[in-house]
């Protein structure tokens, strides 16, 4: 284990928009192309594994740390495209949890974290939300000693209060809002179908043209 720990902001999806990563129920992140310009560019090798990644929310209850995953395995497919997965038990809060930590209060000029707060809180931006998200969301450094710390704790404390019903159930669970809903087999086929286009992309094209010969 590094004890390196990385910010991911997750961006909020809008009304007809089906944000498909994290897929939390898989322990993977990152299919998709999410953070690929910044944090997850395959071309840098921002997070390896043995990393941490810290996943904050925003919404309208504030931004929330959802969850701190256990230490990653970093997968490169081909060139193109960086894969993080770690243990798929590790489940991150409900969003409507009251338990789940808040990092930036709705209606708050600072985030009061003393660690993030430094990294964070001079930011030119009138609310601490829009501070938190202007510094972390193309971040690709890890979080110093003492921020990181901090957010563990905090994360470690948030956990030991919760129970069971504070913890997902299904991938919109996590979301700050309603929006359209997908089963456990869709989502594990969606999952599914981007690992074999994956796959697929890295190939030599003679061998694409054989796989698809073989349809």
């Amino acid at each position: 284990m590094s004890n390196r720990l990385f910010i991911v902001f997750l961006r909020q999806p809008g009304k007809d928009d089906w944000r498909t990563d994290p897929f939390w129920e898989f322990g993977s992140f990152g299919c998709t192309g999410c953070h690929g310009r910044n944090l997850l560019n395959p071309q840098k090798k921002h997070v390896d594994s043995g990393d941490c990644l810290a996943f904050v929310q925003g919404g309208p209850d504030g931004c929330k740390l959802l969850l701190i995953t256990p230490p990653v395995k970093r997968i490169e497919h081909g060139t193109t495209r960086v894969e993080i997965r770690w243990c798929k038990t590790a489940k991150p809060f409900r969003y409507s949890s009251e338990n789940a930590p808040v990092l930036a209060q709705p209606g708050t000029k600072n985030v009061a974290l003393v660690g993030v707060g430094r990294l964070v809180n001079k930011a030119n931006r009138s609310t601490a939300q829009a501070k938190l998200a202007s510094c972390v969301r193309t971040r690709c450094q890890p979080l110093d000693a003492n921020a990181a710390t901090e957010l563990f704790a905090a994360y470690s404390r948030a956990r030991r209060a919760a129970t069971s019903s504070d913890f997902i159930q299904s991938y919109a669970d996590a979301l700050p809002r309603s929006g359209l809903h997908r089963s456990l087999q869709d989502r594990g086929r969606d999952y599914q179908n981007l690992l074999a286009e994956l796959s697929r992309s890295h190939l030599p094209s003679s061998c694409r043209q054989l796989k698809g010969h073989r349809k």
